[in-house]
């Protein structure tokens, strides 16, 4: 039958271990309750799929037995350790999974072909120290300046007490949850998934990341400046709703889709273009 010789070619093996991988992160993430941290691992598990797929014919698939032996182990012990409820490690177990799963499928000698997959996986890895780094600047003190300014600018009569924004009828606290590091580190990501995906300079990869990190943060500070307006407006209903992680949720779009604009009009379509106008001088 067609079935049975799909089942006989390692590929196919392969690519449902990894879509099984990717499927075990994402329902434990599911379960875990991190809504950022999941729009975020889906965007790099779509990215990971992208890559593969436009390189699948240029893949090495030929492991040697102690690559595969040790590849194996590492994929054994990340499904072992995700039966126990607090075994699993959002963000290190999908890089030791894949590390695994390119060490089975073309073993230590080819690893350098998925560097790209790798590093991003990798930044699930790096995302808690670059919180931690985050958080060492006093962000919310920043971000509170930030969106004070922000009122401000806008006709309202606000002043600030540190990390207290402060409306004639209301203030608000700016503490670490709402100082916008995981809106920063969202937008981080996604400049990297972009210029992995698109190849583009390196100043252009620069703007990109010094873009990104503004895009997070002045996103997050017009946030918390609605908060403010919101408290001052008595209307709890909506604040909670905008504190809350679907409101955290809308912002985040809201900033990868102003990044997203800003990459089309300034590099992706000038791609487009001069790949149209090679194939009418071709012609």
């Amino acid at each position: 039958m067609e079935w049975t010789r799909y089942l006989q070619k390692p590929t196919y093996w392969l690519l449902a271990l990894g879509v099984a991988l990717a499927t075990l992160h994402l329902t434990i993430l599911d379960r875990a309750g991190e809504p950022n941290l999941m729009s975020l691992s889906i965007l790099l598990w779509l990215a990971i799929g992208s890559l593969l797929w436009d390189k699948r014919h240029n893949l090495h698939l030929e492991s040697d037995l102690v690559s595969t032996l040790v590849g194996f182990s590492l994929i054994m012990l990340i499904l072992c350790r995700g039966l126990a409820p607090t075994g699993y490690h959002l963000k290190i177990s999908p890089f030791v999974s894949g590390f695994g799963l390119a060490l089975m499928a073309s073993g230590v000698k080819r690893l350098l072909d998925y560097w790209k997959e790798l590093l991003i996986l990798g930044l699930l890895v790096l995302y808690s120290p670059l919180a931690n780094v985050l958080q060492a600047i006093n962000l919310p003190l920043i971000t509170a300046k930030a969106s004070t300014f922000l009122l401000w600018l806008t006709g309202f009569k606000v002043y600030r007490e540190g990390v207290f924004i402060n409306l004639p009828t209301g203030k608000v606290e700016v503490y670490g949850a709402c100082s916008g590091i995981d809106s920063i580190l969202l937008m981080l990501c996604i400049a990297v998934l972009f210029f992995l995906l698109i190849p583009i300079k390196t100043i252009q990869r620069i703007v990109c990341i010094g873009l990104a990190i503004f895009l997070g943060f002045i996103v997050n500070a017009a946030r918390v400046s609605l908060m403010a307006i919101l408290v001052a407006s008595r209307d709890m209903e909506a604040f909670d709703y905008w504190h809350g992680k679907d409101g955290s949720l809308i912002f985040s779009v809201i900033g990868v889709a102003l990044f997203g604009l800003f990459c089309w009009l300034a590099y992706v379509r000038n791609m487009a273009n001069l790949a149209d106008s090679t194939k009418e001088e071709v012609r």
